[in-house]
């Protein structure tokens, strides 16, 4: 029988060539066998995703569900005074900050208490950053990720990108506190390589349950004068 792949399975396809991924990666980011996404884009088997399956394949390849067969999402919303909220709490690039964030379900920080401000942004941008619903900007002090991110630097995090694939920068905790690291999934394994950018400090490996992940950093804002 010959297959023909839906738009779905092309999006996916694409996807997952320009963000450098191999299926047998994704396969095991989604927690299945090597060679489930290869099954289902090539061969069409299975031949609709499970929900929580698409979920967890939308937030790895940072597009809408919607788009590859999910229910259609109300746009995110702010409140008139601003569009992503500034947090009093600060990440730490050496030692950890804040020891914990209540996040809900839906990737919301649930203590308002924790907010001190919003970013605005101009309609150009807004219309081109799909997730600044779920983003929250926050202060970053250390500097075991410099160059990359100075101390005294504005962090964006998306915490609807929860997933750490791509290997990549993410606010995380591992039980120092609130921190900004680059993390890359260790092959074959059930671990995460927790790297710091300054060669003064050392890299860790550690169990993937042992990391609480809260979202991606997109972006860096950082004084130059």
């Amino acid at each position: 029988m010959i297959f023909f792949m839906d738009k779905i399975r092309k999006l996916i396809a694409k996807r997952i060539e320009e963000r450098g991924l191999t299926y047998k990666q994704v396969s095991l980011a989604l927690g299945k066998n090597h060679a489930y996404m290869q099954q289902y884009v090539e061969r069409g088997v299975p031949s609709t995703l499970r929900e929580r399956t698409r979920s967890q394949l939308a937030e790895l390849l940072d597009i809408p569900e919607e788009d590859i067969g999910g229910p259609q999402q109300k746009k995110a919303t702010r409140a008139p005074a601003g569009d992503v909220p500034n947090l009093t709490i600060h990440s730490g690039a050496g030692n950890g900050g804040l020891l914990h964030i209540a996040v809900d379900e839906a990737g919301k920080i649930s203590d308002p208490e924790h907010t001190d401000g919003f970013w605005s942004f101009p309609e150009s941008v807004k219309n081109l950053w799909r997730s600044m619903g779920n983003t929250y900007a926050l202060p970053v002090i250390g500097d075991s990720m410099d160059p990359t991110i100075t101390s005294g630097s504005f962090v964006f995090i998306d915490t609807g990108h929860t997933t750490p694939v791509p290997e990549d920068i993410y606010a995380i905790n591992y039980g120092d506190g609130l921190m900004v690291k680059r993390i890359a999934l260790v092959p074959r394994s059930d671990k995460v390589r927790v790297i710091s950018d300054n060669s003064r400090y050392p890299d860790y490996e550690l169990l993937r349950t042992d990391v609480e992940v809260y979202g991606r950093v997109i972006a860096v804002f950082q004084w130059r004068g």
